[in-house]
């Protein structure tokens, strides 16, 4: 049944790719919604842009539970790169956690110096993130990690 609803999905080798995308749209988001926070002096933006990191990050939780089930069943041949992707995304994460975690501790506190710091902190988590993101699509697109080559056309 499921396979006739999502056939996509069911002939995925895992579920990473399902959830990745969620946490890098929701983080950049909460960048510019940060960005614009701080130069409007904003309260209602600086929440929005917690709820995007808060969200970004819940979901950030199911791509790297995913992703590090998928690292499992990685091809040898793709040697550090899929260290080097591991790495860069964890690294966002666990700023973004940290962010969240500040955040929260934060309170309702919503002063101009606690959006500067939530700025920068999602400036670096776009960093890591993008060069991880980057990491990612290379092993998709140069070396078809997460490809079903079973059932894919054949190559010309």
């Amino acid at each position: 049944m499921i396979q006739k609803i999502l056939p996509g999905l069911s002939s995925a080798p895992n579920l990473h790719t399902l959830f990745v995308h969620f946490p890098i749209a929701l983080w950049l988001a909460a960048l510019l919604f940060e960005a614009a926070a701080v130069w409007r002096k904003s309260d209602s933006i600086h929440r929005s842009a917690l709820w995007l990191l808060l969200l970004g990050t819940a979901l950030g939780t199911l791509a790297v539970t995913t992703g590090l089930q998928a690292a499992k069943t990685a091809p040898e041949s793709l040697g550090g790169l899929l260290e080097v992707h591991e790495q860069l995304m964890l690294t966002s994460y666990f700023i973004a956690v940290g962010l969240c975690a500040f955040a929260l501790m934060a309170g309702r506190q919503t002063t101009q110096g606690l959006r500067i710091v939530l700025l920068v902190g999602l400036l670096l988590v776009a960093i890591f993130l993008t060069l991880g993101a980057d990491r990612g699509a290379e092993m998709v697109y140069r070396y078809g990690m997460g490809v079903n080559w079973k059932t894919a056309l054949p190559r010309k």
